[in-house]
């Protein structure tokens, strides 16, 4: 662990999704901290939804810890499946849509100062309506297709707070950097 030493490790509140952690530690410099964290039992999934003419979903979802409705992406924790098998349901729960062509675009640590939060970002191309059940337990209040041109302007413009980081990695790729 990058010359830290974990003298005490305990559970101070658990639950199916995560396990809050709290650590005795001494950090790379020898000096004792108390460092507490989230531990997610799963990585997550997210998806970039691309329709036929080559715009972006996004949606409106009121996220309770921040206490903001905010345009993000698709996406969900994995129950320990697959992510691409996470991927595909989260998509089909919160948008009503579905894709036969899936791209893996990598993973990142979100948070990574204080939780071990990952997660996998998808793309799906050619996203279509399919039957399925769909979450109602989430707030999504909005879903809408962007051009390449909205989203850069959503994103320059401070619109965007979730999810930035695959969307700037999907429109480096199709600028070719």
């Amino acid at each position: 662990m990058a010359d830290w030493q974990t003298s005490s490790s305990d559970s101070v509140y658990r639950t199916q999704w995560f396990d809050v952690r709290r650590d005795e530690v001494r950090n790379h410099n020898g000096k004792s901290l108390t460092y507490s964290y989230l531990k997610l039992a799963h990585p997550g999934a997210c998806i970039i939804a691309v329709n036929g003419e080559g715009k972006i979903l996004l949606q409106r979802n009121f996220r309770y810890p921040i206490g903001k409705t905010v345009w993000e992406l698709p996406a969900g924790h994995s129950d320990g499946q697959d992510l691409l098998v996470a991927a595909k349901r989260e998509l089909l729960e919160e948008t009503g849509l579905a894709s036969d062509d899936w791209t893996d675009l990598g993973s990142f640590y979100i948070a990574s100062g204080i939780a071990n939060a990952e997660q996998r970002y998808f793309l799906a191309r050619n996203v279509c309506p399919a039957d399925g059940e769909r979450d109602e337990d989430e707030q999504i209040t909005e879903q809408s297709f962007f051009t390449i041109a909205q989203i850069e302007a959503m994103l320059k413009a401070g619109d965007i707070q979730m999810h930035a980081v695959p969307i700037g990695v999907y429109l480096a790729k199709l600028h070719g950097i």
